[in-house]
């Protein structure tokens, strides 16, 4: 199990390079690759109302090697997935790697411990297919949500 918490901004012409070398790293067979990423809900489209009590919520997307139930529903048109996961996922498309992206959509500037809730069943589903002992506790997941805060200035 390889956990890569991304803090910093990678350009958009650094995201192949960077992609391609955490890869390189690693055996590319019998990989599965789970990624997290959230998203700020105004950039979800669709035709129907959201209102601020259907946030945070989850979408998936994933490579066709993928054999795998995610855990929601996939990601409809026209919304996409960019950045590093979108990256991520090209590699894992190209090279046949079984992948899938959960993205979740908020209405908050970073990961809360709400956010970081709606996460659980994706980490549940992880801990069951790695034979953990048990899934994140609440108190690790506010540990990381403390940790995210103290770099946010919002409220500054």
């Amino acid at each position: 199990v390889l956990i890569c918490h991304v803090t910093c901004y990678i350009a958009e012409d650094q995201l192949f390079q960077w992609t391609e070398k955490v890869f390189d790293c690693l055996q590319s067979r019998e990989l599965t690759v789970t990624v997290l990423s959230d998203r700020s809900v105004a950039d979800y489209k669709t035709a129907e109302y959201l209102s601020s009590s259907s946030a945070p919520f989850l979408r998936s997307l994933h490579s066709s090697a993928f054999s795998d139930q995610p855990v929601c529903q996939s990601l409809e048109q026209p919304n996409i997935i960019t950045g590093l996961p979108a990256a991520v996922l090209n590699h894992c498309q190209v090279n046949r790697i079984a992948a899938v992206v959960y993205h979740c959509y908020n209405d908050v500037s970073g990961p809360d411990s709400v956010t970081v809730e709606t996460y659980r069943p994706v980490l549940s589903k992880l801990g069951r297919s790695i034979q953990a002992d048990c899934s994140p506790s609440a108190d690790v997941l506010r540990r990381f949500v403390r940790s995210s805060e103290i770099q946010s200035n919002l409220y500054i």
